[in-house]
């Protein structure tokens, strides 16, 4: 199964727009009736000074558990693998759950 990654700014824009809830780990957007067991996660986005990258970690996403997993250290929008410091968006990453009946 696919897994779903939303940026924390999106959520943020969802539910002040009440198109989703978020409540002990399921976002439930509202309007499609769907629910995902999320987890924080980040995107990697490009490395620090833009130099390249020898990890290939650029537009992955990982959870914050596969970072201590890697070895990295998450800092606000920032990641530390080795030596190597990496611009990233902070969010979510998920699953969608069943459909009711399904």
């Amino acid at each position: 199964m696919a897994r779903l990654f939303i940026s924390q700014e999106r959520l943020d824009e969802w539910t002040m727009d009440q198109k989703a809830t978020l409540n002990a780990g399921r976002l439930t957007l509202t309007e499609l009736g769907r629910t995902f067991m999320v987890v924080p996660a980040v995107r990697f986005l490009k490395v620090a000074g833009d130099e390249p990258d020898p990890n290939d970690l650029i537009n992955r996403v990982k959870t914050e558990e596969e970072l201590v997993e890697l070895g990295a250290d998450l800092y606000m929008n920032s990641v530390i693998h080795g030596d190597i410091a990496y611009d990233v968006q902070p969010g979510f990453v998920g699953r969608a759950e069943p459909k009711s009946g399904a």
